[in-house]
């Protein structure tokens, strides 16, 4: 009897610990949650004998990125087997694929990792926690907003020529600030022509065919996020060609670059976002006091904060016109104007974590009034009023006549602008200006106010 326990012994107890091994290489526990996963402690390596268990406890809306790279071809596959959704294949045999898993709750979730032929896969898992993906897809269409509100200056027909302050500073310039002196915006502006006129003393600007600019902005702002306050940065250049056929057009050519970033005040998160497009321009004098401008680009989108991995980028177009009509009417400057803009670019899908190309526009009518007051010296002020509305629509589509328009009726917001300029010209001055903006049935009205202080630089 004793030899037949010590017989047993003998098998079971490395039968055991072999066991004990196959377990703990096949199986880990769960990790503490998105953070641990985005560490890497999901990440594992397959082979066809050892498929890998891996756990992992989620909160809603956080994101998985599971990548799979096969060595010499081997095949592996990625499947949810425990959890809201499970059983589910999200990677079904490939040598590489990538793919987000987006958790519809809290919970544990269970992951099988096989592979699929001889060789070993690796399967690396990065997380994204909802509020990250939150903040980001926030920045995402803040970005795209700012970049949708202005476009650069020296595309205008009716644009007053910049003075040339200093002869060896060509570069025209300007810094607008805060009322606690923090700057938002500084914005800087050259020609080619102007360079040439700077080279000669006492001779206008005289462009030639074809002149060259270089217009560029960065812009600071600060914004409210999931993750927290956020710093925001927007630097936007663009390169240009301007030629006018006859006094009443102009063509040319624009190239844009733009890079966004936030960071949040108390931490070391960061988003950012780079971007370029290019297109032809027109603009011109449709008769006294009218002019249309017009512009078409193309280009790409990468956000750094994707998930996705890899490197492809996200297609943008934009579409912009407008025409502006600008009577003076005892003393006053009035000027109606009627345009559209259409802007195509990255945003944060909420249900998949991915980021894809999503199009924003609006037809807007939004008559404006102003007037200048000299005053003693060269000082002055300058009131200014805007009343109107436009039209929000996703698709140019939307459009059409023939398409029912019974859901653009819930985009219809009125607008209303006023404000009051005072300083000196040519020199530094001050603006604050105050807006409303209707809401609709989900949204309140809108109220913004600003004060801001413009110094020209480079005198």
């Amino acid at each position: 009897m004793r030899r037949r326990i010590r017989l047993q012994a003998a098998i079971l107890t490395p039968l055991t610990v072999a066991l004990a091994m196959w377990a703990s290489a096949a199986f880990a526990g769960p990790s503490s949650g998105c953070k641990a996963a985005g560490s890497g402690a999901l990440d594992a390596s397959v082979s066809l004998a050892e498929p890998v268990t891996r756990q992992v406890a989620l909160d809603a809306g956080d994101i998985l990125n599971l990548s799979v790279l096969g060595a010499q071809g081997t095949a592996a596959s990625v499947v949810l087997v425990d959890g809201a959704g499970a059983p589910q294949t999200l990677i079904g045999n490939a040598s590489q694929a990538v793919v987000n898993f987006l958790a519809p709750q809290s919970q544990m979730y269970t992951f099988r990792f096989t592979a699929a032929a001889k060789g070993t896969a690796t399967i690396s898992v990065n997380c994204t926690s909802a509020s990250l993906a939150g903040a980001n897809a926030a920045f995402l269409a803040r970005r795209k907003d700012l970049l949708n509100a202005q476009d650069p200056e020296r595309i205008r027909i009716d644009r007053a020529p910049t003075p040339i302050a200093n002869p060896d500073k060509p570069l025209g310039s300007n810094i607008a600030v805060d009322d606690q002196g923090n700057p938002t915006q500084v914005t800087f502006s050259v020609s080619l022509s102007e360079i040439e006129a700077a080279a000669n003393p006492g001779k206008p600007p005289e462009p030639g065919l074809v002149d060259l600019f270089l217009e560029g902005r960065m812009q600071n702002y600060g914004a409210t996020a999931d993750i927290g306050e956020t710093n925001g940065n927007l630097g936007v250049l663009y390169l240009g060609t301007r030629s006018t056929i006859g006094p009443d057009i102009m063509v040319g050519a624009l190239a844009q670059l733009d890079r966004g970033i936030e960071t949040t005040t108390h931490g070391s998160t960061e988003m950012t976002a780079t971007g370029w497009m290019a297109g032809p321009y027109l603009c011109m004098r449709l008769g006294s006091g009218v002019v249309f401008d017009g512009r078409v680009a193309w280009g790409e989108t990468e956000d750094a904060s994707r998930m996705e991995g890899g490197d492809a980028e996200t297609e943008r177009q934009l579409v912009r016109a407008k025409i502006t009509g600008t009577r003076q009417v005892q003393g006053w400057s009035v000027a109606p104007s009627i345009g559209l803009v259409y802007l195509e670019d990255a945003i944060r899908d909420g249900s998949t974590g991915e980021t894809m190309a999503v199009g924003t526009g609006r037809v807007e009518v939004l008559p404006q009034i102003s007037r200048r007051f000299e005053l003693e010296g060269d000082t002055f002020v300058e009131p200014r009023a805007a009343v109107g509305g436009y039209l929000g629509f996703d698709e140019l589509s939307e459009l059409n006549p023939t398409i029912s328009t019974e859901n653009l009726s819930e985009d219809v917001h009125l607008k209303a602008e006023a404000g009051v300029a005072v300083g000196a010209k040519d020199g530094a001055s001050v603006q604050a200006t105050g807006a409303v903006e209707s809401g609709v049935a989900a949204t309140p009205e809108t109220w913004t106010g600003r004060l801001k202080f413009n110094v020209p630089l480079g005198k």
